[in-house]
């Protein structure tokens, strides 16, 4: 209409899933997280939302990023010598979407 060319849904009802915005890293240099989602400065501060990802694929990132708060969970856990028994963890394949 009008020579106007429109790309996508509507913008008053599509939705943007922020990423990217903490970048991850074993140097302490170039990166504000470590592998495991914790920030080179504070010990004990762990980020586990989308903000680690470089960047966002074509589907929502959600079920990544339960994902990964599972895996960072078990690691958490392993630190503290804790167990996770009666939990959901990423070892036992909820993560994976396999029923325990």
């Amino acid at each position: 209409q009008n020579g106007t060319i429109r790309f996508g849904r509507d913008p008053g009802t599509s939705a943007l899933d922020q990423n990217g915005t903490i970048r991850f890293g074993r140097d302490p240099g170039t990166s504000a997280l470590d592998p495991n989602c914790r920030t080179h400065e504070v010990e004990n501060l762990y980020v586990v939302d989308g903000s680690f990802f470089p960047s966002s694929g074509a589907v929502n990132p959600a079920l990544t990023i339960m994902a990964n708060a599972l895996r960072v969970g078990d690691h958490i856990l392993e630190r503290l010598g804790a167990r996770a028994s009666g939990w959901l963890t990423a070892r036992n394949g909820i993560a994976a979407g396999v029923t325990a």
